[in-house]
């Protein structure tokens, strides 16, 4: 029967195994999706097409259904800068256009020559008539009948009976004829018009006078000069023929009559000719727009659509729609492609420890494309703001963007990952950020790029173990953007510059590098865990030895700790030599044997005297059992959730180096040394990586054969380090990693430096003998014996 606490154990291992598997999984999901190129950057091409294009901001419903007078149902912001036309000053200037326009009126100037001709002809055949007919018949009825059946109408003139019969009482004398024609050439000569009225309607900027005869045309400003018909002509005539001799009143109202009759206007209005002109001078004004800026409120949410607003949304809503937006959206489209494409060349020698090329580059996508949305978010709320607050200079939208917190982009890629990460990205990052901003904020793409490098250079000069550095840098950020503002305020036109406004971008800056601080701050946490990254902070976090695991350690296995914390000292040591992460090398060596907590005893570091376990087991055993703390390790690792840097710290320290001591004894307990496969006796395995586990690899080496020297020496030391770096090198433990002979040169002399000073000799205590042995004095050699007298004596 199995009692309740066995219940309790099987149930709680139970757990933790389920627990340890689904963390297992969604840590292997997340490596896969990581790894997968294709969906970051078709998520980061749409993501950031769609931030670049000029798109329509109003909204998912149909801004055509919003007419003149309705209520705005939320805020319309000009998405893009559109030129609209303005329909009430284009009319008004297509208005004038027609207006300055003159009339056209037909002149027939031939109509006098014509009238001339006739009159003349009829002249002429009346008196031919006289001449035909006897002198003294001339005066008898029947001819005057005969000339008058004749004559009537005669050319086309409209001579009455009573025209006639003046005419041949006159025998159509040549004087008649001549003043009748005189007075007709005068009248036509002035011109005679149907309507005086309409035609001195234009008498301040006249007419164009087009001739027939002649097709030319001229602007006529004389306009009192015309005669109207027929009443104006009939005065001017009767006024002529009034000093006529020989002629009562009866036969002057005759030729008054004749003539009157046979005069028609020969000065006409054009109407179609005048109606072309002004029709096509109002096609040839240009239409006047006025210039919608990307940004601009068109209407807020909750007033009424006026006329201008509500063409701006319809005109808005129907570019949306064409096909006009093709070749913005390409143009964007092919902008984030090539982002994309400069980021991955960019990233080509880059290679983090445990990462691919190809997840360093999806990595940087999602930093990316939170900088967009970030950027975007930030936009709309300085917008929003300045829409709000109406005093001046707390209104100025251009003075709110600087306190968008560009440079956050910058600080988490170079917490997260190398400084030529983070270079690469931010240099990406403000390209996009110039194409997305808003217009009249020209400069915001070199604001952000300054910001973004001042933060890299200033994490570069502090480094990240403490989370005030966060406070540090967003403070030195917000005086590089101060400096930035002041430069930018120079540069641009000093009409536009006032203190108030200057004042509030310098707050703006300021507050800005502040703000990066804080988001910054709450995004790392937040990525490490996302991404499985490791920081410095999280390191030196991790190094504290009173962490549980590291807790453990101390009271299960005593002696691998005081091991892990000498190795942890002289792996920071080689490390800073060569330059290397030394944050990531102490707390690796801290963990590094983590899983000897497991059959602590076995670990000679462990053994507090008595029997040897081991002497009970056979070498394939005891190899089983050393070999297993780096297994055991890591499942300890996975289950108190240590990041990957330490994981790898557990499984390389010890490379596939072979175990030579239980290898020996192996073979001298087999019959033939085929029987023992050197294999069997080496460590799983992998090799270093890189340069900090090559280093905890050697540190970690010299210091547990370091133990084995009896009387420590510099030259002993000096020994001892170099037989490890060769049985390593001769091993190709090292051949994975970057480690040159250089760097195992400075590796190996700041090892050699940390143990001289631990192993260094010091003076005898007075009154004491720590020396003794059995009751009796240890005995010192003259060398030896001679130095402790120099010590005391000094």
């Amino acid at each position: 029967m199995t009692n309740g606490t066995g219940k309790t154990t099987t149930r709680k291992k139970a757990q933790n195994g389920f627990w340890t598997r689904w963390s297992q999984g969604l840590e292997r999901g997340r490596a896969r999706l990581l790894e997968a190129q294709a969906p970051w950057l078709l998520v980061f091409v749409l993501l950031a097409t769609w931030a670049l294009v000029p798109h329509s901001g109003l909204g998912v419903f149909d801004g055509e259904s919003l007419g003149e007078g309705a209520i705005a149902p939320r805020d319309f912001v000009a998405p893009v800068d559109l030129p609209l036309e303005d329909l009430a000053t284009t009319e008004e200037k297509r208005r004038k256009a027609r207006e300055d326009v003159l009339p056209v009126y037909d002149f027939d100037s031939g109509l006098a020559a014509e009238l001339d001709q006739r009159f003349q002809r009829l002249f002429a055949r009346g008196r031919e008539l006289l001449a035909e007919t006897p002198p003294e018949r001339q005066g008898s009825d029947p001819l005057r009948e005969r000339v008058v059946a004749e004559l009537e109408g005669f050319a086309g003139l409209k001579v009455d009976p009573a025209a006639l019969a003046l005419l041949y009482r006159d025998s159509f004398s040549m004087d008649l004829e001549d003043r009748i024609r005189g007075v007709l050439a005068e009248v036509l000569r002035l011109g005679v018009v149907s309507s005086k009225n309409l035609l001195l309607d234009n008498r301040v900027r006249g007419v164009t006078l087009l001739d027939l005869r002649t097709g030319t045309e001229r602007r006529h400003l004389d306009l009192y000069d015309h005669l109207g018909y027929p009443d104006e002509v009939r005065d001017f005539v009767a006024a002529e023929v009034r000093r006529w001799p020989a002629l009562n009143n009866q036969q002057r109202q005759v030729v008054v009559d004749l003539i009157t009759a046979n005069i028609s206007p020969n000065l006409n209005p054009n109407s179609a000719e005048t109606l072309a002109r002004r029709d096509a001078a109002a096609a040839a004004a240009e239409p006047v727009f006025v210039q919608i800026r990307r940004g601009q409120v068109i209407v807020r949410k909750g007033d009424q659509i006026d006329a201008a607003a509500a063409r701006t949304i319809q005109t808005l809503t129907r570019q949306n729609r064409s096909s006009g937006n093709l070749l913005p959206l390409l143009g964007s489209f092919l902008l984030a492609l090539l982002a994309a494409s400069v980021l991955w060349l960019g990233l080509r020698d880059e290679s983090p420890a445990g990462q691919s090329r190809v997840r360093l580059f999806n990595e940087c996508l999602l930093f990316l494309i939170a900088g967009i949305l970030g950027a975007s978010f930030g936009f709309q709320l300085a917008r929003s703001l300045s829409a709000t607050i109406e005093a001046d200079p707390l209104n100025s939208m251009n003075s709110y963007l600087f306190a968008v917190p560009f440079a956050s982009l910058a600080v988490v890629s170079r917490l997260l990952g190398s400084r030529n990460t983070a270079l690469w990205v931010t240099l990406v990052f403000s390209v996009l950020t110039a194409g997305i901003a808003p217009d009249g904020s020209r400069w915001l793409g070199l604001f952000c790029l300054a910001g973004s490098l001042t933060a890299i250079f200033t994490l570069d000069r502090f480094q990240f173990k403490q989370r005030l550095v966060m406070v540090r840098a967003g403070v030195i950020i917000g005086l590089a953007n101060a400096v930035f503002i002041l430069v930018a305020a120079a540069l641009s036109n000093a009409d536009e510059l006032s203190l108030s406004r200057l004042g509030f971008d310098l707050a703006c800056g300021l507050l800005g590098g502040l703000i990066v601080g804080g988001v910054a701050s709450f995004a790392v946490p937040i990525l490490e865990s996302l991404l499985s990254l490791t920081t410095d902070i999280k390191l030196v976090e991790l190094s504290n030895t009173n962490l549980p695991l590291l807790r453990r350690l101390a009271f299960e296995a005593p002696g691998s700790f005081q091991h892990s914390l000498m190795v942890a000292n002289l792996a920071k040591a080689g490390c800073e030599a060569i330059n290397a992460d030394a944050v990531l090398a102490y707390t690796g060596a801290l963990y590094h044997d983590i899983g000897k907590v497991e059959r602590s005893e076995y670990f000679i570091e462990n053994q507090r005297g008595g029997r040897n376990p081991h002497d009970k087991l056979s070498p394939s055993m005891s190899t089983l059992v050393l070999v297993n703390h780096v297994k055991f390790g890591l499942e300890l690792a996975r289950s108190y959730n240590l990041p990957p840097p330490l994981r790898d710290a557990i499984a390389q320290h010890h490379g596939t180096r072979r175990i030579t001591f239980f290898y020996n004894k192996a073979k001298e307990k087999a019959h033939c040394e085929d029987e023992v496969r050197e294999a069997d006796f080496r460590y799983p395995g992998p090799k270093p990586q890189t340069k900090v586990m090559g280093v905890l690899m050697l540190a970690d080496g010299v210091e547990a054969a370091s133990r084995t020297l009896v009387e420590p020496t510099e030259q002993k030391i000096r020994e001892l380090i170099r037989k490890i770096v060769e049985d390593c090198l001769k091993d190709g433990q090292l051949d994975e990693t970057d480690l040159t002979l250089a760097d195992i040169r400075m590796v190996s002399q700041a090892f050699h430096r940390v143990l001289s000073n631990i192993y260094h000799r010091r003076i005898d205590y007075p009154g004491f003998d720590f020396n003794q042995k059995d009751g009796k004095t240890a005995r010192l050699t003259a060398a030896e014996e001679a130095q402790v007298q120099e010590a005391k004596a000094s």
